[in-house]
């Protein structure tokens, strides 16, 4: 059935057709805007890899600093926390898996596994400030804070 809406001044061919389209519409912009939402909502921040964490404890402790305000025993020893500032994590991938070369004797080489490797670089990534939410003040100053030397 067609309509000529210029003669009978009807907007829609069958009565609610107009309202019916207006809840659909007005249901599908709610949804988008929800998934939007949704979808710009960060993801809360996962907990430190526990698996790397007691990889660090065994490999890296006994020089360098592994938590997030512990002093390195080692003073020429960079904290893990502050690996993020001199290398990128992902780099250090390779040096992992065939063994690091630093300047000084005291590094011990070890070797490890892709797994091993896997959750190391999980757990410096945890310890980087800059990858917290930006709504973490303390995070965000530490992130943005000169390097102690």
């Amino acid at each position: 059935m067609s309509v000529d809406h210029e003669r009978t001044g009807s907007a829609s061919v069958m009565p609610g057709d107009g309202r019916l389209l207006c809840i659909l519409a007005a249901g599908l912009a709610l949804s988008s805007c929800t998934a939007d939402h949704v979808a710009s909502t960060p993801a809360p921040a996962a907990a430190p890899a526990p698996a790397g964490r007691q990889l660090a404890e065994q490999k890296c402790a006994g020089c360098h600093a592994i938590g997030e305000t512990d002093t390195s025993p080692n003073p020429r020893s960079p904290a893990l926390r502050d690996l993020y500032r001199r290398y990128p994590l992902d780099g250090l991938r390779d040096a992992f898996a065939n063994g690091l070369e630093v300047g000084h004797r005291d590094m011990p080489h070890f070797i490890l596994k892709p797994a091993e490797i896997d959750s190391l670089v999980d757990y410096l990534r945890s310890l980087n400030p800059c990858d917290k939410p930006s709504s973490d003040q303390a995070a965000m100053a530490k992130c943005f804070a000169p390097m102690a030397r």
